[in-house]
């Protein structure tokens, strides 16, 4: 890290800070890019230019919950220190919890994408290993039919649910309802 002038400037590959670190200080990005991971290597993000890096454990006052590396352009950012994001929820209580709320949505689901990357990695070990025999073993079939199944208990897709409609016969009873209520 190279501080000049009133930025922080990083090469490509250093790390900025690591999950689990204290918290200090965000950044702004100003040129260049980041790469977000978490502490056991999973890829979730790459941030840029205008996009702040770091507000996370300062608005949830925790530490570090990502990994952030700067990106093979390397970057540079204006430090935003922590009191700014405390006078930030001060002044305005209802942003403050929305935000919060927000930044707990983003954890949670950067864990979820973890636990999934881990699974998808044992999985594809699996799918290699049988690949590589003449024979496959039952057993192992069995395993990763049952790695399998872990997986798909923990990815939830109900169409039905989430409002996959099928266009046309969405359209023709939007139609209908428009009609219906005037």
């Amino acid at each position: 890290m190279l501080e000049r002038d009133k930025f922080v400037l990083w090469d490509s590959g250093e790390v900025i800070y690591r999950a689990g670190d204290p918290s200090h200080e965000a950044y702004l990005i100003m040129e260049g890019s980041v790469e977000l991971f978490t502490a056991e290597g999973l890829r979730l993000n790459r941030i840029g230019a205008n996009e702040i890096l770091g507000e996370t454990s300062l608005l949830l006052d925790t530490e570090r919950t990502v990994t952030a590396i700067a990106s093979t352009v390397g970057a540079k950012a204006t430090r935003i220190p922590r009191q700014y994001f405390a006078d930030l929820s001060k002044r305005d209580k209802v942003a403050a919890a929305l935000v919060r709320k927000i930044q707990f949505r983003l954890i949670d689901s950067n864990k979820q994408s973890n636990m999934l990357g881990l699974e998808i990695e044992n999985i594809a070990a699996l799918v290699e290993e049988l690949i590589q025999q003449d024979s496959p073993d039952s057993g192992m079939i069995a395993r990763l039919r049952g790695k399998l199944d872990t997986v798909r208990q923990q990815v939830v897709i109900d169409r039905h649910l989430a409002g996959y409609p099928n266009s046309r016969a969405n359209a023709a009873e939007n139609e209908e309802n428009a009609e219906n209520f005037g």
